[in-house]
C-alpha cells in the first residue's frame, strides 16, 4: 500500500485549478444568462416579426411575465438554500473524509462510522451505484461510492468541492483514491468491490490513481464513438443513399 501505515497516513486536501473554474464559469453562466433572456425576450419577438399583434401580446404578457417572474423567485430561492450546504474544501485524513460548507458547518464520513453490509443482496460494504446525470443539453451515467451507516447504504459526497460557489478541483481522483485507502487501512474488516478499482482507474496493491489505465479508456472511449458514427454513416448511406460525415 505504497508504506502507509496509521502512522504515517497524512492528510490530503482539495487543491484548486482556478482556470478550469472560471472557464466553466464562464460557459455555464454565459449559456445560463443566454437561456433566461430568451424566456424574457421571446414574446417580443413573436411581436417583432409579425406573429402576434399588440393587443395579443399585452394579453399573453399579463400571464406569462407574472408566472415567469414567480417561477424565477423560486428558482433564486432554491439556488440560495443550496448554496449553505455546498461544498467548500474537502479534506482526507486518518479519520475520514470532512467537507467544509459554505454556511461554515462541516459533514463528515469517519472510517470507525462504517459498518458491515446488513442487506442480504448487497454482497460488498463498500460499492459503488451509477446514476444518469442530466445537464440540461446531455445525459451522462456517473458513479457514487456507497458504504454503510446506521444500518443502511449511505451515498459517499462527490469528491470535489462545489466549483459554482467555491472551485473546480485538481486532485479530487487522488482524494478519492486516499479515501479508499484510509478505509483498506483503517478498516480492514470492509469488504470493497474489486469493480471500484477499474471503475475510477486505481491500483488495487498501491492505491495510486492509474493514470495509463484512465488514459486507455478515454482512448478506447472516442475510438469507440468514432466507430458508433462511422457505422451510422455507413448505415445512412446504403439505406438511403445519401451520408451523414462524408
Amino acid at each position: 500500500m505504497n508504506n502507509f501505515t496509521k502512522d504515517n497516513f497524512h492528510e490530503i486536501k482539495s487543491e484548486p485549478n482556478w482556470l478550469v473554474t472560471w472557464c466553466i464559469r464562464f460557459v455555464f453562466f454565459s449559456l445560463l444568462g443566454f437561456l433566461v433572456l430568451s424566456f424574457y425576450f421571446v414574446p417580443v419577438l413573436f411581436y417583432t416579426d409579425g406573429s402576434i399583434d399588440g393587443e395579443q401580446l399585452l394579453a399573453f404578457g399579463m400571464i406569462y411575465y407574472p408566472l415567469l417572474i414567480v417561477l424565477s423567485y423560486f428558482v433564486v430561492r432554491f439556488l440560495k438554500r443550496r448554496k449553505r450546504k455546498s461544498v467548500r474544501h474537502i479534506k482526507v485524513n486518518c479519520e475520514g473524509i470532512f467537507y467544509e460548507l459554505i454556511d461554515g458547518t462541516e459533514e463528515s464520513l469517519r472510517f470507525d462510522q462504517f459498518e458491515i453490509s446488513s442487506n442480504d443482496h448487497i454482497v460488498y460494504d463498500v460499492f459503488i451505484v451509477s446514476k444518469l446525470q442530466f445537464t440540461g443539453d446531455a445525459t451522462y451515467r456517473q458513479a457514487f461510492l456507497k458504504v454503510f451507516l446506521n444500518g443502511k447504504d449511505h451515498e459517499v459526497r462527490p469528491f470535489h468541492p462545489d466549483w459554482g460557489y467555491s472551485y473546480f478541483t485538481r486532485n479530487s481522483r487522488i482524494l478519492r483514491s486516499h479515501f479508499l485507502r484510509g478505509i483498506a487501512l483503517f478498516r480492514p474488516d470492509l469488504r470493497i468491490d474489486p469493480f471500484i478499482y477499474s471503475e475510477f482507474s486505481i491500483h488495487p496493491e498501491t492505491y495510486e490513481f492509474d493514470k495509463k489505465n484512465y488514459r486507455t479508456g478515454i482512448i478506447l472511449a472516442i475510438i469507440l464513438v468514432i466507430l458508433i458514427f462511422i457505422g451510422i454513416d455507413w448505415y445512412m448511406k446504403y439505406r438511403f443513399g445519401a451520408s451523414l460525415l462524408f
